[in-house]
């Protein structure tokens, strides 16, 4: 059907679109209507809306202080931040009050620096340089330790030596045996040296005198009577204490066996630990889960229902391992051994032979400043059998047994108790036994024995010297038991997964961190290494007893390796080193072994004039890394004879003279034919022409000043040679292999920072460890290198006291390896900056800052909602003029319950019963107003009430707005949400309304236009009809012409 397809009739001119519409506006009149009256519903929507987000928001300000911690915040101070600072823990609630503090050391990291190196030679050493955390053989345990684990009362003694001089002794600080023997030998004020010898002190006068030896306590205190001191009164020169250390019930698993623990599994499927079989063949395993002192190991003997009766188990007389004892008869055997999984057995010491029914451990406690001979060599211990001394004099050979010690200072024991003159002792680098000729004699002093003891003992000699220094033997510091809370300097190693890629390119993600059964210890690590099918690798301890190693079994040519997923356990156990091929019963495997032990070889350290760093010279701003051009005296013809250094390019990897002297002669058959050496000066390099031509020898700058800075570029002169003399010193080159020793430390990133400087007078080698605290003191041994390291800072922890009441002694030391502290006072963290003679007061008030903050955020909230309203119900009287809302329910309501909640008392919460005594006021407008001093006084006033007026569940601020605003604007069945709802409503009934009046008027304007076009199309005929009437032409009538 056709219709008009133009705004103007083309026949009759009538403008048919603009009719049409004033028509359908005409017609459209009740939808407009309708349109008019949706606009004005969703204004009101918006407004009500409006007042629900302003409610809302309200609550949520509100509910900020309906809980407790805005009452009850904290502020700490301390009296004195050059000395300790001080600052909330997140989420601490500290209790209130003032504590003294005294800040009595700050923590530093160990620094040694070695002797002074004045020339070449003085560094061209040899072996190697040793050094690693842990494994001193004399290492002091922890004074709490002592008298069953009572420890030692912190105070001062008094000791006179035999000279009749007297010194009080503070001790107040000591932690640790060490702590108490530096102590007494550093007090210059007595000739006495402290010493142990097993479970007990000795004291020794250096110089004697007709006075007596005595010990006293100082202010009634206690500390001479726990070090077994008290009491001594003697003219003798040496006097030792009483026992103060063995085992006990409350001695501590992971303490034993040099605090290599003991390993317990927590396996629920093979649960015992030991299985003990007796003479009357009853035999039983014993579940030791859950044990972590000695007093649980011997109660789950003995409590165990099968040996009831028949088995008891104890600590042993001597105080130093258990003791089993079987109560049966028979022909049966009285042995005890490991769980299937686990090694309790033996790191309780229990796999001893029995005899008379009885199996007596072995030692599992080494006693005050000792070390087992079963935890040498990495934890397989020693066999010890004879050793035959023969002295310089000729003495001997004495055969000494030391099949009868157990620990090392029973070694050492045994040898000075022979007839031959040496004695023995720890050796300097507390690793080992050295032994001293005393005799005078000069002959060779012999150390040997048939049965490897000397050998595995590190002493074997046969040389004309009086001493043999003794090499390392290998106490172990870690195994499966090892807890790793224990670990990193004692700050402990997360749990984390691990990824591990053997040689075949399998890979597993070991996980070690879920929840409930996370690993704890290095035998949990292994254990769970050990059991990937995915990846064909062995866990294991390594047998420096010092860290995990990792044996790749797969037969491909991958490298094994192992990354950190979500943490840095791998790092930190440092299995993500790179692999490396050992020989493993006769084949090249490829292992990683994460020792904490590290050696520097010094045979291949370069120690002339070579070894200098290009990065040295001219003062240390080095050289330029451009271009050198060295033309012989061919003089380049044809490009013969010319050789091009590219220090920035090519051969950018030269670093030092020696790099470059090799270059420039490796490429003499080719280039220019040059010898490179160091001239007879030792100060610079020398350039000497071989070519035989008649030109001169020539270097030359191409884009840079390279040839200059090392002083051999041309010059005008005639010349074969070219001497760069003057370039660096001759002492440079004791700098340049201190670099280089310091370069090889500090590339096996161990924790430790190496540098060489010059002291004026010479070159010195430093050592930096780079974290504070006591655990991480270095075991530095230089061997046979000829070095020799003085320390100039220890590695000490952080102490403070908690109460000091300017008595030694009193109140409670803390220790933490670094200078910050978390658990002194609860929930504030503790910075020590300074140590200090006095204490510090650190107060810890009641702040109202948070809580001020929090009502202002309140009062602007409720005056927004109150302005908000007031504009939406609002009468201009000017222009008669309404609000959205004005005169409506919600707003009545709204405006009725915000000033109701705001005027209404608050009884039963407490002495404040509204807002107004609280500093919270209602104006003319019904607007808040804030009286902050008002609302602080409040609050000192009495806290708790302000609190209770606020949070009180039943009757309080917070819950009576909350009931009032859930009523209002609730999402289910507040006022607004309703009102909101029903507006809602109404829009979409009238919308469809609308909606079907648009449907009819769009069919009328079809209809109308088609009325039109259809006159067009009459109209049209009639102009043709008239148009063909308009051409008709008169006839002539007809006229005949006859007559």
């Amino acid at each position: 059907m056709g219709r008009i397809t133009s705004n103007v009739g083309l026949i009759t001119g009538l403008p048919i679109t603009d009719t049409v519409d004033k028509l359908i506006q005409v017609a459209g009149a009740p939808r407009d209507l309708l349109t008019s009256r949706n606009q004005g519903l969703q204004q009101q929507q918006l407004a009500i809306n409006s007042l629900s987000t302003r409610l809302l928001s309200l609550r949520f300000d509100l509910s900020k202080l309906n809980v407790s911690g805005p009452f009850q915040a904290r502020e700490v101070t301390s009296q004195d931040e050059d000395v300790l600072t001080t600052s909330l823990s997140s989420g601490g609630n500290p209790p209130l009050g003032s504590f003294k503090i005294k800040p009595v050391l700050t923590a530093s990291s160990q620094q040694l620096i070695s002797q002074r190196f004045d020339t070449l030679d003085d560094i061209q050493g040899t072996g190697s340089l040793s050094f690693g955390f842990g494994g001193f053989v004399d290492k002091g345990i922890s004074l709490s330790e002592l008298n069953s684990g009572s420890g030692v009362a912190r105070g001062e003694i008094r000791i006179t030596d035999l000279a009749g001089n007297s010194a009080v002794i503070d001790l107040s600080l000591a932690r640790t045996v060490d702590d108490v023997i530096n102590v007494i030998n550093s007090d210059t004020r007595i000739n006495i040296t402290a010493t142990v010898d097993g479970d007990t002190f000795v004291l020794t006068d250096d110089i004697g005198g007709a006075s007596t030896l005595t010990v006293q306590e100082v202010n009634g205190g206690t500390t001479a009577v726990d070090l077994g001191l008290d009491g001594i009164s003697t003219t003798a020169s040496t006097v030792a204490g009483g026992d103060v250390f063995s085992l006990h019930a409350d001695t501590k698993l992971s303490t034993l066996n040099d605090y290599n623990g003991v390993r317990i599994t927590d396996d629920t499927t093979n649960i015992d630990d030991l299985t003990i079989s007796l003479l009357d063949n009853t035999s039983a395993g014993v579940d030791l889960s859950g044990s972590t002192t000695l007093g649980d190991v011997v109660d789950a003997i003995n409590n165990d229902t099968d040996f009831t009766g028949k088995l008891t188990a104890a600590i042993s007389a001597d105080g130093n391992r258990l003791e089993l004892t079987d109560l049966t008869a028979g022909a049966g055997t009285f042995a005890v051994t490991n769980g299937i999984t686990g090694s309790a057995a033996d790191d309780l010491g229990l796999t001893t032979t029995a005899a008379g029914g009885v199996i007596t451990g072995s030692r599992i406690t080494s006693g005050l400043r000792d070390t087992l001979v079963s935890s040498l060599q990495g934890g397989d211990g020693i066999v010890l059998g004879s050793i035959d001394i023969t002295d310089r004099a000729g003495g001997g050979p004495d055969t000494v047994d030391l099949s009868p010690a157990e620990t090392l200072s029973e070694v050492v024991d045994l040898i000075n108790n022979s007839t031959a003159e040496v004695t023995a002792s720890i050796n300097a680098a507390r690793n080992g036994i050295s032994v001293l000729d005393t005799s005078g004699g000069t002959g060779n002093l012999v150390i040997a024995s048939g049965d490897g003891t000397s050998d595995a003992l590190g002493i074997t000699l046969n040389v004309a010297q009086d001493s043999s220094v003794g090499s390392s033997l290998g106490r172990q510091t870690l195994s499966e038991a090892t807890l790793l809370s224990s670990l990193n300097g004692g700050q402990g190693i997360t749990a984390s997964d691990i990824k591990i890629t053997d040689s075949d390119g399998a890979t597993d993600s070991i996980d070690l961190n879920t929840s409930g059964s996370e690993a704890k210890t290095i035998g949990d690590v292994i254990d769970a290494i050990n059991a990937s099918t995915k990846v064909s690798v062995i866990a294991s301890i390594n047998d420096a007893g010092d860290g995990i190693f990792l044996t790749n079994t797969a037969t491909g040519s991958a490298t094994l390796g192992v990354s950190d997923i979500n943490g840095t356990l791998a790092a930190d156990l440092n299995l993500t080193r790179g692999s490396e091929i050992v020989d493993i019963n006769g084949q090249d495997t490829q292992v990683i072994n994460g020792t904490s032990s590290y050696a520097i070889d010094l045979t291949d350290i370069d120690g002339s004039s070579q070894s200098i760093s290009l990065a040295s010279l001219n003062d240390g701003a080095g050289i330029d890394a451009s271009d050198i051009r060295i033309t012989d005296s061919r003089g380049g013809i044809n490009n013969n004879g010319v050789t091009v250094i590219d220090l920035n390019g090519a051969d950018a990897g030269i670093t030092t003279i020696g790099q470059l002297v090799d270059v420039i002669n490796g490429r003499a058959s080719t280039g220019a034919n040059v010898t490179a050496s160091i001239n007879s000066s030792g100060t610079g390099i020398l350039l000497t022409d071989n070519a035989g031509g008649t030109e001169n020898l020539l270097v030359e700058d191409v884009n840079g000043t390279a040839a200059a800075d090392l002083k051999i570029l041309s010059t005008e002169t005639m010349t074969t040679s070219i001497d760069g003399i003057g370039l660096f010193t001759a002492q440079s080159a004791s700098q340049g292999a201190l670099e280089a020793v310091a370069n090889k430390i500090n590339e096996l990133d161990a924790g430790v920072s190496a540098s060489a400087f010059f002291d004026g007078v010479g070159f010195r080698l430093s050592l930096v460890v780079d974290q504070t605290g006591s655990a991480n003191a270095i075991l530095l041994d230089p061997g046979t290198s000829g070095f020799e390291f003085t320390e100039t800072s220890s590695a000490r922890d952080a102490l403070l006291v908690l109460g000091e009441q300017g008595i030694a002694g009193s109140g409670i030391l803390i220790s933490s390896p670094t200078n910050e502290f978390d658990q002194v006072i609860s929930g504030v963290d503790l910075s020590v900056v300074a140590a200090s003679a006095t204490s510090v007061d650190v107060s810890v008030t009641q702040t109202d800052s948070e809580i001020v903050s929090l009502v202002e955020d309140f009062v602007d909230s409720y005056n927004a909602l109150r302005s908000d309203l007031d504009g939406l119900t609002d009468f201009n009287e000017a222009d008669l003029t309404t609000g959205l809302l004005f005169g409506t329910n919600e707003a009545l309501r709204v405006d009725t319950e915000l000033s109701r909640l705001v005027t209404d008392r608050y009884t039963g919460v407490g002495s404040f019963e509204s807002l107004e005594e609280i500093g919270l006021s209602v104006d003319g407008e019904g607007k808040l107003q804030f009286d902050v001093a008002q609302l602080k006084e409040a609050f000192a006033e009495d806290a708790k009430s302000l609190q209770a007026l606020f949070v009180e569940s039943d009757g309080g601020i917070v819950a009576k707005f909350d009931s009032a605003i859930e009523s209002l604007a609730g999402a289910d069945n507040g006022l607004l949400t309703n009102r909101n709802d029903s507006l809602q409503a109404t829009i979409d009934i009238n919308q469809d309304r609308i909606d079907r009046f648009n449907e009819s008027l769009d069919r009328q304007r079809e209809v109308l236009l088609l009325q039109f076009f259809q006159l067009e199309q009459v109209i049209a005929g009639l102009q043709s009809s008239q148009t063909a009437l308009s051409a008709l032409q008169p006839l002539a009538p007809l006229v005949s012409t006859s007559r």
